[in-house]
Order: C-alpha cells, then structure tokens, then sequence
C-alpha cells in the first residue's frame, strides 16, 4: 500500500495520526470542521482555523468492497472493505474498515492507527467489536 502524499495543509493532520490522535481543521469564522485539510473554508471561505482533537467515533455512511487489486492495492491487499465514515464531529473520511462483509449502513465504529514505517494510516473498526 502506497503512503499518501503529505502537504503544508494536511502536515498537522498526518503528525497526529502518528501520535495515534485525530485532529480536524475548525473554521474560527463559522465553527464548520473540514476533513481533508483544505487552505480554506468550503462554507465561509476563511482561511483561519484551529486544530481541534477528534473523537474516534463514527458510523457507516457508505462502504465498498474491492476483491480484485486496482490501482495501488496488489493482489496480497485484496480483499479490502473501504467505508465512508461519518465522524462524531460531522466530517466524512474514506477509511479501511477492518472488520470485514457485510457492513451496515449506519453501524457504529471506532478509529484505530495501522503504522507503514514512514506513516499511519487511519483505519475503523466496529465499534466494541472484536475485528
């Protein structure tokens, strides 16, 4: 698995995640949390924030399964669930669900950290599962 390509804007971002935290762009004009890290607001288009620490906590807002390998993933990555997740403070991040098919829309899950050497990678699990 490739390591994401790492910017001034999403720097912060990558850091926490190796510190196993999650930490979230909030807009100090409108309050509005942004996830990716952009240079600016989407909904003001104020280029001031803050980082504010994440909880780890989310649902399913949408998943799919990929059996073949494509693109970056090889054939020993696959088969792998990737879930759209809607976290506790409103952003939705693409992340590798590790707790296997079918996934429920709407299920509960936690964050969790799968260290790459040179980067962490944000995945999710079921939430008091045992995945």
């Amino acid at each position: 698995m490739t390591g994401p390509t790492i910017d001034q804007d999403s720097a912060p971002f990558w850091d926490a995640l190796r510190r196993k935290e999650i930490v979230l762009q909030q807009c100090e004009s409108c309050g509005t949390y942004r996830c990716p890290p952009l240079p600016s607001c989407h909904v003001c288009g104020s280029t001031e924030y803050d980082w504010e620490t994440a909880e780890g906590t989310g649902v399913v807002y949408s998943w799919i399964a990929v059996h073949q390998p494509l693109g970056n993933l090889a054939a020993a990555d696959v088969p792998v669930v990737f879930a759209t997740v809607e976290f506790a403070h409103g952003c939705r991040l693409v992340t590798r669900y590790l707790g296997g098919e079918p996934v429920l829309i709407g299920e509960p899950v936690r964050a969790d950290f799968v260290d790459h050497g040179t980067w962490t990678e944000l995945v999710v699990r079921p939430d008091g599962g045992t995945a």
